[in-house]
């Protein structure tokens, strides 16, 4: 997707190349102006022309013509515009779905008391220590409940947008970075190229240089189930969010059922929301889906291209009967020809909003690096308040105290995000774990 800015009376924009669809309307407006010059040189069909009584006593007829293709032109464009914001909502309420379920299961486990209103960070040291009520049925402590909570979403929201740009390749899941690092350039065609922006190879090209960050990246017994079924046959990247999506439903029914923990205390119909917010971000899952896999009617799509190709033969014999001034001719014919052909461009790349064809898609790297982000946020809260030092006004001025300790990370977080020999999986040498960003900048802020 491209961001811009406004104003200078649109020179930047105008003199902006990129992610544009007219140049691809050149070409059919350069034919239409070699229609033009050609009759317009052949001396008996220009004389023919010339002559309304002979060949065109009214341009009604052709003004009927053109406004009906017009009428087609603009209904398609305004189709795919529809389709691109109603794909971008649908994104968005999925992550949010999804987001709100993770929140609550962090939450939900989070142990504390009546003097904690935020109940355990994820960086707290009682979070790592084993339930002091129900320690005995074992499971791991919070913190590494939260780290495969975390790990586990990210993955369902990677795999969904791999499904949602039709990418089978495990290997454009990576593992996450505690920066977000640009994209690289994608690969751009020229439309009087061998290679068409709509290939498969430029598709292929795109989705490789425009790799899905994932918490924890993509563990090796993870991958070996994800990429093939018990008989040997490739999944579909449908049945991984599916699959991803019981692992996380899994999990967090074995955190309530059988470990250690505050989730099985959570009174049940509050509980039950837990479960409602993910099945519901499923739901949106497949509202997103259906721009995906539903293509603009064929019919529909077929018709508007006889019609397009049509006014582009048509055009340029109708105005040099009109007009008699050979250059006129010429950049008349050009110039609606191409701008017919524009918005019809505009609205193909408009209404696959998902698939990389140019920049004009919706971002769904950066939306996963969003995801994540907001993922490693939920275990962190403000550390407590020493006894006795709690101010009665919230901007009350406090005696400065020296700097708190940031507790260490403990290991199975730093598994998750940094450590490079998790299952055999080589991780970044920078791949310092995210969370530790947010740890230190809480404790800074506590000091």
């Amino acid at each position: 997707m491209i961001t811009y800015q406004k104003g200078c009376m649109g020179l930047p924009l105008l003199f902006r190349i990129v992610g544009t669809t007219w140049p691809a309307a050149v070409l059919p407006g350069l034919l239409a102006a070699g229609i033009s010059i050609f009759v317009g040189l052949y001396e008996d069909a220009d004389a023919v022309i010339r002559e309304r009584e002979r060949f065109i006593g009214h341009p009604y007829a052709f003004q009927l013509f053109a406004s009906v293709v017009g009428s087609l032109l603009v209904f398609k464009t305004n189709s795919a515009y529809s389709r691109y914001w109603e794909a971008a909502g649908a994104l968005q309420n999925m992550a949010s779905k999804w987001l709100d379920g993770v929140c609550m299961a962090v939450s939900f486990d989070a142990g504390g008391n009546a003097a904690q209103p935020y109940l355990h960070g994820e960086s707290w040291e009682r979070s790592i220590q084993p339930h002091p009520s129900s320690g005995e049925k074992g499971g791991p402590p919070h913190r590494q409940y939260v780290a495969d909570v975390v790990h586990i979403a990210s993955l369902l929201h990677a795999v969904a947008l791999q499904d949602l740009r039709k990418d089978q390749d495990l290997e454009n899941l990576v593992p996450a970075k505690n920066r977000i690092s640009r994209p690289a350039a994608m690969p751009s065609y020229s439309f009087f190229s061998e290679k068409s922006i709509f290939s498969e190879e430029h598709l292929y090209a795109s989705h490789r240089s425009a790799k899905i960050p994932v918490l924890g990246g993509l563990r090796l017994q993870e991958k070996l189930v994800l990429d093939r079924d018990s008989q040997g046959t490739p999944l579909t990247t449908a049945a991984r969010v599916a699959m991803v999506e019981g692992w996380l439903m899994r999990r967090l029914l074995a955190r309530q059922k059988f470990e250690q923990g505050e989730t099985a205390k959570t009174a049940p119909p509050i509980l039950s929301r837990l479960y409602q917010v993910i099945s519901d971000g499923t739901m949106w899952f497949f509202t997103s889906s259906k721009s995906a896999y539903i293509p603009f009617p064929f019919p529909y799509q077929n018709f508007v291209e006889v019609m397009l190709w049509l006014f582009t033969l048509m055009t340029p014999v109708v105005i040099n009967g009109i007009v008699f001034e050979q250059i006129s001719r010429t950049v008349g014919s050009f110039c609606v020809v191409m701008t017919y052909h524009a918005i019809k461009n505009t609205g193909d790349v408009l209404e696959d909003p998902y698939l990389p064809y140019d920049p004009n898609d919706l971002p769904l790297v950066s939306l996963q690096h969003s995801i994540n982000t907001r993922l490693l946020a939920f275990g962190v809260v403000p550390q407590e308040e020493p006894q006795g030092d709690v101010a009665t006004n919230a901007f009350e001025e406090k005696p400065e105290k020296p700097a708190q300790e940031t507790l260490p990370l403990s290991k199975p977080m730093d598994v998750l995000l940094a450590d490079p020999t998790v299952d055999g999986l080589e991780a970044p040498s920078d791949s310092a774990s995210c969370f530790n960003c947010f740890q230190v900048e809480a404790s800074d802020n506590a000091a």
